[in-house]
């Protein structure tokens, strides 16, 4: 199975409507693809979201008792013959169909502008925890030590993106692995005497930038960066492969984009088989 073929199949798998046959083949295919995995994942993630909301749903009482007292919507009794017309004529009558269909297509497009973001807004959240030391940290004494068990948190399926940041005098603190929409998120964490610079590894796309962010192209290196900034945190964000990596810093915007576009990423990790046992 390729991608394309494993696209078409993934809502029917969240919806649980494939045969057996196909359920294996893009099961297997999942193992094997780490883009078509965060594709699931994310598919999913919506789905709950707006099963959870929805089922919390109710219509206003005054909306309710309008079209209830309609009579034109529900007739009389004595203009209903049987039990059978009292369940069929709501649905036979536009004036009633027409308001529930667009009461419907309104709820479900602002459940999911309204619930769903980037997964770049849900890191910049965790990162203003960072800041404010509200989340506990994985001790590490050196760079290798902490990629190495930042990869192996995630069975070694991939790493966090590896920059050289010696010279912004800044040192390896910790790390830690969240869980966002289904996807893994490795968090590598540098401080300096007043500087900090924290690198966010996921697997994803760049439709998981921000819709405002500003983008820059480098035709040399043929990469996008996209920059956004909130409550004095700044942040660039490009993509090696189907690896995303968020750089955030209290540095100027400009410095730090100068620092991403000016060095060359030494790739992510990717831990050996045998490490992974």
């Amino acid at each position: 199975m390729n991608c394309k073929q494993a696209q078409e199949l993934i809502t029917g798998l969240v919806d649980n409507e494939l045969s057996d046959l196909e359920r294996s083949a893009i099961e297997n295919h999942l193992e094997t693809c780490s883009r078509c995995e965060a594709a699931y994942a994310q598919e999913r993630a919506l789905k709950i979201e707006i099963r959870k909301v929805a089922t919390g749903m109710v219509a206003p009482a005054s909306l309710r008792e309008k079209i209830l007292s309609d009579q034109q919507t529900f007739p009389r009794e004595t203009e209903v013959p049987n039990r059978w017309n009292k369940l069929v004529l709501p649905l036979r009558r536009p004036a009633l169909v027409l308001p529930l269909l667009a009461i419907g297509v309104i709820s479900t497009l602002y459940l999911v502008l309204w619930t769903v973001q980037p997964v770049s807004l849900t890191a910049l959240q965790l990162q203003e925890k960072i800041v404010g030391n509200e989340v506990s940290l994985h001790e590490a004494r050196s760079q290798e030590e902490l990629n190495r068990w930042l990869t192996q948190a995630v069975d070694g399926k991939f790493g966090p993106m590896v920059y050289d940041l010696s010279s912004l005098n800044v040192k390896p603190v910790g790390g830690l692995v969240q869980d966002v929409e289904g996807r893994k998120m490795l968090v590598a964490v540098f401080r300096g005497a007043s500087l900090y610079v924290n690198c966010f590894t996921f697997i994803g796309t760049e439709e998981d930038a921000p819709k405002n962010a500003t983008v820059f192209f480098d035709p040399a290196k043929n990469i996008k960066f996209y920059t956004f900034s909130e409550k004095g945190i700044h942040a660039v964000l490009h993509r090696e492969g189907d690896v995303i990596c968020i750089l955030f810093s209290n540095m100027p915007t400009e410095q730090l984009l100068s620092i991403v576009r000016g060095s060359s990423p030494h790739g992510h990790v990717r831990m050996p088989a045998e490490s992974r046992l």
